[in-house]
Order: structure tokens, then sequence, then C-alpha cells
């Protein structure tokens, strides 16, 4: 995103909200411009789950981020914080002026709102800002239950609303843990909104780990984008001793490391990651790649992964990849691999072998 992305512009246009404001900004943070928009503010925390766009706000005040989840960079007046919004709490005593960026994801915003409640009082305000068709428009039926709300403004098929802090939150519930069998192991795993599949465990990943059922468990494992960390604990349970599972989120990284620890895995380390930058080399790369960011849909970043994979295997190493059949990945894979196989497939989803 640039600086007239569509969030950025319907914010720029009520600094109010900022203006000598204890503010807290959390939700789908993709455009690090919106960092510019907390000059003026008494005091400012923004969280950012993601951590690609987290490294570019650091860059914009001259700091640089580890691999790590839970890291908090302070200049001046303003906190930049990559980590789970449950390790942020206590970092902020008082919000002014709550700013909710809005994703498709309804319980998410629910979360966010109810995490840091307890920090508003009767002169707080809530705010949400988003695309139309991602939730903006309607947002006002979550905040009606706060108090009196109202539509702010309107740009570029976005919407912003403004609530008063009446009464709290109580129609958020944690979702429950995902129980399922894969291969002969029974796993329940501990689920969270803002992490993508809730409830079952989706049929690629699947499809994925019912191909990883005979493989060697020799040398080192990367579990590229854990999401809840399924992957990990099932090559950790088939025999790997060195698997690290990476994301670009800090809610993943924490409810893989929390999993993990459920099952006294101390062989999984999970690391903060833009795909494979930064990243070692492995005899076994598992991933269950995604199309989305933020509301779009894109095949860009699996692309460029494909390009870069086969300097982060080690000789011999190897890379399963699961991926919907439309998507046609194999032309790529064809490209970069001197060997790519079929492995598994169904009418939707196919798991290809790259080595």
């Amino acid at each position: 995103m640039s600086a007239s992305s569509p969030i950025y512009e319907l914010l720029n246009r009520n600094l109010e909200i900022f203006d000598n404001k204890d503010v807290v900004i959390v939700g789908d943070i993709y455009d690090p411009m919106l960092l510019a928009l907390v000059k003026t503010a008494k005091s400012a925390t923004i969280v950012v789950d993601n951590f690609v766009v987290c490294q570019k706000m650091a860059a914009m005040i001259g700091q640089s981020m580890d691999h790590g989840i839970n890291q908090t960079i302070s200049y001046k007046h303003v906190k930049l914080v990559f980590a789970p919004i449950d390790s942020v709490k206590d970092q902020v005593s008082h919000i002014d002026s709550l700013v909710v960026l809005l994703s498709k994801n309804k319980q998410q915003t629910l979360k966010l709102i109810t995490a840091l409640q307890d920090k508003l009082d009767e002169n707080s305000f809530i705010y949400t800002a988003g695309a139309n068709d991602g939730g903006g428009k309607s947002a006002d039926t979550i905040l009606k239950a706060i108090g009196h709300t109202k539509k702010q403004d309107l740009a570029r098929k976005c919407t912003l609303f403004k609530a008063f802090f009446e009464q709290k939150l109580n129609s958020f519930q944690e979702p429950k843990p995902l129980n399922c069998k894969v291969l002969d192991f029974e796993l329940t795993l501990a689920q969270d909104v803002q992490v993508f599949s809730q409830g079952k465990l989706d049929n690629g990943t699947k499809l994925l780990l019912e191909s990883l059922k005979d493989i060697v468990p020799q040398g080192k494992a990367l579990d590229l984008g854990c999401g809840c960390g399924v992957i990990s604990i099932v090559l950790s349970k088939l025999g790997f001793k060195d698997v690290t599972a990476s994301d670009v989120s800090a809610t993943a990284l924490k409810l893989t490391s929390d999993n993990a620890k459920a099952y006294n895995l101390d062989d999984i380390t999970v690391v903060a990651s833009d795909m494979l930058s930064s990243l070692d080399k492995y005899d076994l790369i598992a991933v269950n790649p995604p199309f989305h960011v933020g509301l779009q849909t894109t095949t860009a970043p699996t692309i460029s992964m494909i390009m870069q994979a086969r300097e982060h295997l080690t000789e011999g190493g190897c890379m399963y990849m699961v991926a919907n059949a439309h998507l046609h990945y194999e032309k790529y894979l064809t490209e970069y691999f001197d060997k790519v196989e079929i492995v598994n497939k169904t009418t939707t989803f196919i798991v290809y072998k790259a080595s």
C-alpha cells in the first residue's frame, strides 16, 4: 500500500482522532504510512500482527527488528508492538481513541475490542475503519452494543464509524480447540480467531500431512506459514528433531508455540519471517501457502517463494507444497526445480514434491 491507501486517506481526514490523545491502533494493518498519523498524539501504541509491515514501520523510525515475537520498539511517544493482542494489555494504561482496522472476520474485531476495553472510560471513543466489502459498512452493528454510534466519514469505498464507550462488549467467545486425527496422531490444538482455519483441519493441510506419512525424518524441517502449528507438531511426532515453524503473524507464532508446549515438543522453534527471507537451509520444507493478503487474492507471494525455495534446501532436500488445483503452480515449480512430482491430489488440491 502507498500513502494514498483508502484507509490512510480516511483516517488522515480525521486527525482529531489522534491529536493530543492516548491512541491505540489495532487490526489489519497493512499500510506502514499509518505511522505518520500519530505524530500529534499524546501517546500511541500501534499493534501490528504482520511482521513485514512492522519491519517497514520500524525502518521508518530508524529501528530494526529481530525474528522473535513480543517485540516492542519505542520512539518518542510511539510504541510499535509486534505481538498477539493479549500480550499488549500490560503495555497500555489508558486509551482515549481505540482505532480498529477491520477485516472480514467479525470475531477478530470483537476479540480486539474485548481485549482492550478495560483501558477505556466514559470519555473514550472506539473507531472502526474498513473497506465497505470487508465489514466497514456494517461495523456499526458491532459498535451499537458499546454505545451511541455514528458514521464519521466515507472515502474510496471505506467507512469510518465512531462509538462512544458506554458499556463493555460481552459477545466475544474464544474458539473451541480443534480435535483432529492426523496419520496416527490424535491432536487437540488451541485455536485463535485471527489464525487460518477454524473448527476443523482444512482439507489442503490434511492432504499435505497424509503425503508425509512415509518420509524419513532426518535433518532440519521447516513448517512455512505455520498457522496453529499442526504441521510442525506432526513433523516432530514423525521423528524430526529440529523443526522451525515460521509465519508472518505474531498471533500464529504464539499459537504454534503454545500448542507445541502442550505436547512438550521442545524441538520446535518459532520464527517470524517474510516467507523464506532470512531463513536457513532445510532438508524438508512443508508449506500450504496462502493466497489472500488482507482482502486481496494474490499468488505473487507463493510464486516468489517458489523462486527462492531451491536456495533454502540442502543438497538432496525437497519441498512438499499443497495448493488449490486451479492455481497451476506446476509451471513455476518445473522452472525452478530439477524434479517435480504430484504425490497426492483431489479434485480441489494438489500436493507437489519439488527436489
